[in-house]
């Protein structure tokens, strides 16, 4: 999993002119002569010394958490991925206000879970949809093991499921 950024250099005078200014910013600046504009993301950093650029890139991939029925429900953040460990039940709340490409990972090493939407979301695995709002998706045994990405219109689809799951 890598992280996509953008590295522009915007120059109005001769090919092969070196740009004279060094700025950051959300990507939201319009671009200008002379400057690069590096545009990152979450665990992106950038700093500039003389004629140095120096682009950090920390956090690429997934966060991985491990979680027992001890932490109650756990709502789910995209990028992150899910362990479950213990003898019972691992509960989960989907995103509540998702982006297009939010991804998460839930596995169950010796704890089964139960994935539970909210509002209006669905979660599709291959041809099977669970219920607008209310449905579920549950382990069924250890080593159980599901990827979701968020394709928008309240509908997380299944990527890879190992094991057995339930959809309701």
């Amino acid at each position: 999993m890598s992280q996509a950024g953008t590295l522009n250099f915007t120059d109005g005078n001769l090919p092969g002119d070196v740009p004279t200014t060094f700025v950051t910013d959300a990507g939201t600046a319009t671009p200008i002569a002379h400057v690069i504009d590096i545009i990152g993301g979450p665990g992106v950093t950038t700093s500039a010394s003389g004629n140095t650029i120096t682009i950090n890139v920390n956090s690429i991939g997934f966060t991985w958490n491990l979680v027992t029925s001890a932490d109650n429900t756990v709502q789910i953040l995209a990028k992150n991925g899910y362990s479950c460990q213990g003898a019972l039940l691992v509960t989960f709340i989907l995103p509540l206000a998702p982006i297009f490409g939010d991804t998460f990972i839930v596995a169950s090493t010796t704890a089964r879970f139960q994935i539970s939407a909210n509002g209006g979301q669905q979660m599709r695995v291959g041809n099977i949809i669970s219920s607008a709002g209310s449905g579920t998706c549950t382990s069924n045994t250890a080593g159980d093991f599901i990827e979701f990405v968020y394709l928008g219109s309240n509908i997380f689809q299944s990527f890879g499921p190992q094991g057995t799951v339930t959809i309701t």
